[in-house]
């Protein structure tokens, strides 16, 4: 018995740490595999589930300094407490969800600002926890790895719960992980509170705003039309046509305009010598705010390459998802491989080469990667290309964040790491949202051109358009044996071309969606330079 309250004591407090982050990347990770019945439920769309995680990432990171600020002043305990409540609360909405407003309520609005608290708390924590530094460094890595198995947990539970239950019960997973968190952490000694600098409310209600409604804008403009309205205007509700127009410009010059009066707030507040959301906290450290930048786009074309190759190796390969999560591991292995071999040693050459060296070999395992996507398409004959880039995203993700933190004063470096993660879940969702709705509209539009080739007629753009779009919902929303019974019903003269039309799609499209990527991945080595060559400490990295 005293053995096992001593072993308690030892593992039991950095484990709820874990749980925590481990729970929240689960969260993020879960709704991807259950959006198609969740759109069919909720006769929403993608795009809207994708403008979801989008908000619940933003509204985290915009809260993060705030949350920081209060758990200082009040004690990380009771914020803690509260922040479990608020987002078991949360969980409970999201699964009792009528509509797609109610989900995104419960998701990003109650589970956005208590992510806020639970993305730095546990790095807090973890100091307090271990004030030996190396110690911290594993406890750190140990975060990381949590932020990754909790990803990959979510995809499989999520894809089972999704099909052969109901898409609710996945989320009642990390509702029964909730209490064992708050009894596992609620022993640990945090640090008195403090008194801290007035919060910026208006501020921070002016920054989600406005990123919110541009970033949204920008995830939905494909589906709602970059400036005229998609589908017939007659048949949308005028909030999503005003004036005529797509929704999505209005959302986009409404984000525009809330930025520009959050400048003006802050150049006020400044005058006036009170505290400043723009000039307080680690958004002023142009290192940071840079480093930030380039993990969010770099994590946009991992994820991005991630998900379009769950959608491409099914539809090329006839795989399973199971099958399919089998032949893209080798890319996560190693890209831990890599992460778990470094950070135990002291790099011998200057960080910034080394990541840039990363980004090399992932831009290499990218353009490999088109190579590879042509027929036939096997499992072997991808392995070289994401073992490739898996070893260049492991030594990008080994050293970004101590480049990133080069400025950071030590003090705030729950608050940089608590803002960084969700960027990091930005970036993820708007990978998803904007390079996986590259890859199904460029295979959407071939399937079509080629079956109207194939057939030797010619369609009305506005017909081809209409079939194009709802040929984008059935690849989004549909099982692979109801998309076959769709296209089953076309004409028999179609049916022995049909198998070659399919194929030859998937595979440009695919192919010129990894081009953009990796047009996005030599960007990331570009801006590289911008950062310092050399830092005196090396971090521990963010997943």
């Amino acid at each position: 018995m005293v053995k096992s309250g001593a072993l308690k004591e030892q593992w039991g407090q950095p484990l709820g740490l874990c749980l925590i982050l481990f729970m929240l990347s689960y969260t993020i990770g879960v709704v991807q595999p259950i959006m198609p019945p969740l759109v069919q439920e909720f006769n929403s769309s993608v795009g809207y589930v994708q403008s979801a995680l989008v908000l619940m990432s933003l509204v985290t990171a915009s809260f993060t300094p705030t949350a920081e600020n209060l758990s200082r002043r009040l004690g990380r305990q009771p914020v803690l407490a509260a922040a479990l409540s608020l987002f078991a609360l949360g969980l409970l909405v999201v699964m009792t969800s009528l509509d797609i407003g109610i989900f995104t309520l419960g998701l990003a609005g109650l589970g956005g600002v208590a992510g806020a608290v639970l993305v730095s708390t546990p790095v807090a924590l973890m100091d307090s926890l271990y004030p030996d530094e190396t110690a911290q460094k594993y406890g750190l890595v140990a975060l990381a790895i949590a932020g990754v198995l909790g990803a990959l947990v979510g995809s499989i539970t999520g894809g089972v719960m999704a099909f052969d239950f109901s898409w609710r019960w996945a989320f009642v997973v990390e509702l029964g992980l909730i209490p064992i968190i708050w009894r596992l952490v609620r022993p640990i000694a945090a640090p008195a509170p403090a008194q801290t600098l007035p919060v910026d409310w208006l501020g921070g209600l002016l920054s989600v705003a406005g990123f919110g409604f541009t970033l949204v804008g920008l995830s939905l403009a494909s589906e709602l039309g970059w400036w005229q309205p998609k589908g017939d205007p007659q048949t949308l509700a005028f909030v999503l046509t005003p004036f005529g127009v797509s929704m999505a410009p209005v959302l986009i010059a409404t984000g525009l305009i809330c930025l520009g009066i959050l400048v003006f707030w802050e150049r006020v507040r400044v005058k006036q010598g009170q505290s400043s959301l723009l000039r307080l906290g680690v958004f002023s450290r142009r290192i940071y705010t840079i480093g930030l930048a380039i993990g969010t786009l770099h994590t946009m074309t991992t994820v991005a390459v991630q998900f379009n190759l769950f959608q491409f190796i099914p539809a090329v390969m006839g795989l399973n998802p199971v099958q399919t999560s089998i032949a893209v591991i080798p890319f996560n292995v190693a890209q831990l491989a890599v992460l778990l071999l470094l950070v135990k040693r002291r790099p011998q050459l200057p960080p910034r080469y080394l990541l840039q060296s990363g980004l090399v070999a992932k831009a290499v395992g990218i353009a490999m990667l088109v190579t590879a996507v042509r027929p036939p398409v096997t499992a072997l004959g991808l392995l070289p290309a994401l073992v490739v880039m898996g070893v260049g995203t492991g030594l990008f993700s080994t050293y970004i964040t101590s480049l990133t933190f080069a400025d950071t004063h030590r003090d705030d470096k729950a608050e940089a790491r608590g803002v960084y993660r969700p960027f990091q879940n930005l970036g993820a969702s708007l990978g998803r949202g904007i390079l996986g709705t590259v890859l199904v509209s460029v295979a959407s539009y071939k399937i079509i051109d080629g079956i109207v080739a194939e057939l030797g007629q010619s369609v009305e753009p506005e017909v081809r358009s209409r079939a194009v779009r709802s040929l984008q919902v059935a690849i989004q929303t549909l099982r692979r044996s109801d998309r076959r019974d769709l296209f089953n019903q076309l004409p028999d003269s179609i049916q022995p071309a049909l198998k070659g039309i399919l194929q030859t799609a998937s595979v440009e499209a695919m192919q010129s969606t990894l081009l953009v990527i990796l047009a996005l991945c030599l960007l990331c080595l570009g801006l590289s330079f911008l950062l310092p060559k050399t830092v005196k400490t090396i971090e521990a990295p963010i997943e």
